[in-house]
Order: C-alpha cells, then sequence, then structure tokens
C-alpha cells in the first residue's frame, strides 16, 4: 500500500511534469490574445518549477551530504520566491481575463489594487532573502531538517492577502466572467487557503502547493477552452465594433432557413452618409470610435432574437423584426452618437443619418447569403439615387437590376471583343469655318446598334470599367490618326476625355504617354480632357496629373468649365491650355447666363488660355457667341459626331 507521504509525493511529481509539458504545448498553439498567451505560460512554467522544487526538497529532507544540503537550500527558497512569482502571474491573468490588457501607463479599473499586490510581492520577495540569513521565515536543522521561523506566519499571510484583494476585483466585475470562469479563478484563493489551513495545523503538509498547482492546472484547462471559443467568436465578429460581421449573420439566417417565422424578419443594409467627411474632419483613430459608438448604440436597441452585424467600413447590416423595422428606419434618419477624442479626450457628438436597403423577406428556402445579397441591391439602388433615403426590394426593382446585370456583363464582353469605338465631333473655326480640332467621344457598336454614352458611362463609372474605355479610347485614337498620316492625311488635334475614375491611378500619366509612344505619333496631336467635376479627389491630385502631362508634353484641357463651385479655384492652381464652356452657358440667353459667359471669355483671354464653345446647335448661339469673341465652335450646327470613315471624308475636306 502507498502511505500518505509517497501519495504526497507522487501528486506533486504528477502536477509538476503536467505543469511542464503543457507550457510547451500550449506555446505552439494558435492564440490570438499574445499578451494572455504569455502570462499563461508563465504561470503553468513557474507553478511547475515551483512543484517540482518542493518534490526535490521532500526527497532530500534529512539527507546531511554536501550535496543534498545544497540542494535542500536552493529549492527551499525557489519554492518560497516562485509563490511570490505565481502570485504577480495570477494577478496579470485575472487583469487580462476581466479588462483585456494591464498598461500601469494608462488608467485601469482596480489598478490601486493591483500595485498593492506588487508592493506585498516585493515585501515578501525581500523577507524571503532576509531570511536566507537570519532564518526568520524558516531554518534548517543540524539534521537537514526544515523548521519554521518566528515570522513563518507572514511568509503565508502576505500572499493571502493578496489573493483577497485579486478576489474582490473578480467578485466586483463579475459580470465579465460566467460562473464556472469565476470558480476557476477564486479556486487559487479557495484551494490553497484549505490547504494553508490544513498546513499550519499538521506540520510536514504540501497540501497548500498542490491545490496550488492543481488551482494553476484548472486555469490552464479553462483558458484554453476559452480560447477556443474566442478564436471561433473572433471568426464572427468585427474587431472594431465587436458586432457580428457578414460569416456571421448569414449563419444566423442559414440556422432559420425552412422555418416560416423567417418570413416575420427584414434584412435592411446600412450604409452611413457622408463618412469620409467623417474621418476628414476628426481622424481616422476617431473615425473607428464612432463606428464602434454607432454599432453599440444600434446593438443596444435591437432584440435578442435580432441580429445587427458590420460589414465593412460604414456598412452596416441588420435582421430584425418586421414590428420593429419602422423604429430602426426612423432611428437611422439621424442618431446621435457620442464618442470621445483619441487625442484631445473630450467628448463629442455626432449626428449620422443612413441610406438603406429593404428586402421584406417573404421565403423561408432563401439561403442567408442570397437573403443578403438581395437587402445590397436595394442598398445599391438606395445609393445612386438622391431623393430616396430608403429602397425597399420590390418585383419591379429585382428587374430592373437584373437588367442592369446583364447590360454590365455586355459592356465587359463588348471591352473585350473590341465593341467601343471612338466618334469624332469637330470643333470648327468660326471666322475661317476650318475644321481645327475635334473631340473623341466613346460610342458603343452592340448588335448592329450605336449605344448611347448615357446609358453605358454611369454603368462604367461605378464599376471603375471606365479606366479601361479611356485607355482603350485613346488607343483607338492613336492608331487612327497614325493611319491619317499614313494616307497623307493632315489629322487636327484631337482630345481624348478622361474620367475622374483615373486619378485614383498615380501612373496615369506614364500610362497615357506610352500608348501615344506606342503610336509613333506626335505628342501634340492629343490633347487630355478631363471634367471640372472631380468631387472625389483633390484639388492637388488633379494638379499633379495636369503638371506630369505638361512634361511628358501634352496640351490639356477642362471640359464643362463653370458647371462646379470651384471654377475660379481651378484657374488658380491649374494651369489648363483650353476652357470649354458648359453648355447650359450656351443653351441659355437669359441676361446672367451672358454676363457670366462675357466674364468667362475675358479672364481666359487675360490668362492666355484658349476657350471652346460646345453644345451650339443654332444660328442665334453662333451669333452671340461670335458677339463675345469665341472663335472655336464645337456642336451640332456644324457637325455630329463622326465615325471614323466619315471622318476620314470630312479631313479631306476640312472646309464648312
Amino acid at each position: 500500500m502507498i502511505d500518505g507521504f509517497s501519495a504526497q509525493l507522487s501528486f506533486l511529481l504528477v502536477e509538476a511534469i503536467l505543469c511542464l509539458v503543457l507550457t510547451p504545448l500550449y506555446a505552439v498553439s494558435n492564440d490570438p490574445l499574445r499578451v494572455r498567451k504569455s502570462v499563461v505560460i508563465l504561470l503553468n512554467l513557474t507553478c511547475g518549477t515551483m512543484l517540482l522544487c518542493e518534490f526535490l526538497f521532500y526527497v532530500y529532507k534529512g539527507s546531511q551530504t554536501p550535496f543534498d544540503v545544497a540542494v535542500m537550500y536552493i529549492v527551499n527558497a525557489a519554492v518560497y520566491y516562485l509563490i511570490s512569482m505565481l502570485l504577480v502571474f495570477y494577478t496579470m491573468l485575472v487583469y487580462h481575463r476581466l479588462f483585456g490588457r494591464f498598461d500601469f501607463k494608462k488608467d485601469m479599473p482596480c489598478k490601486n489594487r493591483m500595485l498593492a499586490v506588487l508592493a506585498l510581492v516585493t515585501v515578501e520577495t525581500v523577507l524571503i532573502t532576509v531570511s536566507q540569513f537570519t532564518g526568520i521565515f524558516y531554518s534548517f536543522d543540524k539534521n537537514n531538517v526544515y523548521q519554521r521561523g518566528p515570522l513563518f506566519w507572514l511568509a503565508m499571510a502576505i500572499p493571502t492577502v493578496g489573493l483577497v484583494l485579486v478576489a474582490t476585483v473578480i467578485i466586483e466585475h463579475r459580470e465579465k466572467t460566467t460562473l464556472a470562469q469565476r470558480l476557476v479563478l477564486l479556486s487559487y484563493l479557495i484551494l490553497p487557503m484549505a490547504g494553508e489551513a490544513f498546513q499550519i495545523c499538521f506540520f510536514g503538509s504540501s497540501l497548500m502547493n498542490i491545490f496550488m498547482g492543481f488551482s494553476v492546472l484548472l486555469m490552464f484547462f479553462e483558458n484554453v477552452i476559452h480560447k477556443e471559443k474566442e478564436i471561433v467568436k473572433a471568426t464572427k465578429t468585427k474587431v472594431r465594433t465587436g458586432l457580428a460581421n457578414e460569416h456571421a449573420c448569414i449563419e444566423w439566417l442559414n440556422s432559420m432557413k425552412g422555418n416560416d417565422e423567417l418570413k416575420k424578419y427584414s434584412a435592411v443594409f446600412i450604409d452611413l452618409r457622408n463618412f469620409s467627411s467623417v474621418n476628414r474632419i476628426y481622424g481616422v483613430k476617431n473615425g473607428n470610435r464612432i463606428l464602434a459608438s454607432f454599432g453599440n448604440i444600434m446593438h443596444s436597441r435591437i432584440e435578442k432574437d435580432e441580429i445587427m452585424g458590420r460589414q465593412f467600413g460604414n456598412l452596416f447590416v441588420a435582421i430584425v423584426k418586421d414590428r420593429n423595422l419602422d423604429d430602426l428606419l426612423n432611428t437611422l434618419k439621424g442618431i446621435e452618437v457620442p464618442f470621445k477624442d483619441c487625442e484631445t479626450g473630450a467628448e463629442n457628438k455626432i449626428t449620422l443619418s443612413a441610406r438603406m436597403g429593404v428586402y421584406d423577406i417573404d421565403r423561408s428556402d432563401l439561403d442567408g447569403e442570397d437573403i443578403l445579397v438581395l437587402a445590397g441591391q436595394a442598398l445599391t439602388v438606395a445609393k445612386s439615387k438622391d431623393t430616396d433615403d430608403i429602397v425597399w426590394l420590390t418585383q419591379e426593382l429585382l428587374d430592373s437590376i437584373t437588367d442592369h446585370k446583364r447590360l454590365e456583363n455586355d459592356i465587359k464582353a463588348g471591352l473585350k471583343n473590341g465593341e467601343f469605338l471612338p466618334y469624332y465631333q469637330p470643333k470648327v473655326n468660326l471666322k475661317t469655318g476650318e475644321l481645327c480640332g475635334t473631340e473623341a467621344l466613346s460610342r458603343w457598336i452592340h448588335d448592329g446598334k450605336v449605344i448611347s454614352p448615357g446609358i453605358f458611362i454611369p454603368i462604367m463609372e461605378a464599376n471603375d470599367t471606365i479606366r479601361l474605355l479611356d485607355l482603350h479610347i485613346l488607343k483607338c485614337v492613336c492608331e487612327d490618326i497614325a493611319d491619317w498620316l499614313a494616307q497623307g492625311i493632315k489629322s487636327p488635334v484631337i482630345s481624348v476625355n478622361f474620367s475622374r475614375r483615373n486619378l485614383a491611378d498615380p501612373k496615369l500619366a506614364n500610362k497615357i504617354d506610352a500608348v501615344v509612344r506606342t503610336s509613333n505619333i506626335p505628342k501634340e496631336l492629343i490633347e487630355i480632357e478631363v471634367t471640372e467635376t472631380m468631387d472625389e479627389f483633390s484639388i492637388s491630385t488633379l494638379r499633379e496629373f495636369v503638371d506630369e502631362l505638361h512634361q511628358l508634353g501634352y496640351k490639356v484641357s477642362i471640359d464643362d468649365f463653370g458647371s462646379a463651385s470651384s471654377s475660379l479655384t481651378l484657374l488658380r492652381e491649374i494651369d489648363f491650355d483650353t476652357l470649354k464652356i458648359d453648355k447650359g452657358f450656351v443653351d441659355h440667353d437669359k441676361k446672367k447666363d451672358l454676363a457670366i459667359l462675357s466674364y468667362i471669355v475675358r479672364l481666359a483671354r487675360e490668362i492666355d488660355t484658349d476657350i471652346v464653345a460646345e453644345g451650339v446647335e443654332q444660328k442665334n448661339q453662333i451669333d452671340m457667341l461670335d458677339r463675345l469673341g469665341v472663335i472655336v465652335i464645337q456642336g451640332y450646327f456644324y457637325d455630329k459626331p463622326l465615325p471614323k470613315e466619315q471622318m476620314t471624308e470630312r479631313l479631306k475636306s476640312p472646309k464648312y
């Protein structure tokens, strides 16, 4: 039979081996919370070492050889020191579990208690060191047998007080843990104290340390389980807001699939308005805080059997019961969101509003992903309209979206198949009637029909294929010029439009130059035309682009001049070669329009910039422009946009 002492030694050794073996296994495991992982490793490693030293203490107890005496002194001191270190790592683990971090440089809950624990550990460490020379905690008699010192009770009391302080933090913030987690964390106080009471009464027992090791192992296994749950949660949660991500929303919807209860819900896609302005005004860090605060507010307003999630950026999704839908939509028309400025610490508030796409779920057999797609399609329509903040998905809208998708696919195929060609609208010298330039306009030849730009340009602007189109048209223009020159036909300067979307490419000017150089045509025959309305890009971005083109040898014109509010600023900041007057000034003969047009013409002359009037269709417009001193005219009065074949004939007879 195994006696009590042998059983005690076995427990010590087994626990020591377990702690030490589990440490490297956990070290190579996947834990996104690296700080907590480090604390768990240190706690286990320290506990295993302490238990191993305790085991060696009993093995060499009473032996009087010099080596055995040295071992007794070393391992006994190590036990005392390691128990103090265990208190430090235990405190760190508790704080990390409750508050997610510990940083003495910042304010954190119960900071004074943590400092008190560290102070107690410091005092304990000093007294342990003193005891090595004085025996106030313990000593060894001539038989190499351990004897308690006069202040042995203090060696037990100091760690106990520290544990009690940590326990008060656990209890005070118990809402941050489950009952099982609290019991496991508190076991490091309860079990060792029980063992300590037994050990004080029965000298020679090591139950306190055995129970301490048992508690550390409990915390280790609970932490592993908790870690796995957090990893699963992390795959379904957006870090900044704590809301469900798209995967979690789809999973939630799929769990309802086939249940008629699903038809009592609506899916709402939410796009916060003008959030780029929020980031610009308050900064990205504060923008993230605002998003998190918004998410918390919205999450607090939904019921337990509803879900609020975040897709990305300022795009959110909510699955709510139909009876709560109106409240949600009304809330999102204008919601006040508080946040704390990360720079100044000041409490601020901002009012946010949203555009929303709503799908009233009318089928229970749909996959979760399909439900979100339908709500997302409604939002896409809402974002394309200036008047409607809320768009409901209807059959009519679905049909329209389907047609739009089909057209989008046809456009992409058309780009690959070379269905997009330049049509040339002549520019005419009003005084001489001579063709003096042209503008290349995109036309889509599809199924034998010429498709108007008003149909395909908005779609291509939205999906960014406009950038491919612009370079394609430039390439076609260069090829046509090369062909005319090869035939001995004089080519005028041709202006090629580049959408504002192209400014997202910092290498755009070089790409344009590469296309022209590959064609082996003179650069002075190409003029790059940009529109004045470049809302999503700063003036500095446009200026850099224009400057690069000038350095490469190209002229640049600004289209629709006078249509935006930044016209004069553009002229001050950027050196354009040509101004193209917005058609609106030519169409109207009101006194105010004529006054503005007259001013633009004089201004262009003063800053030595050419001017072109576009959209001219009537004789009275010609007369008015002639009186104002505008020489170059573009419009149906002289000619419509011409395909290459007709343009070739016009170049042979350039007189109107």
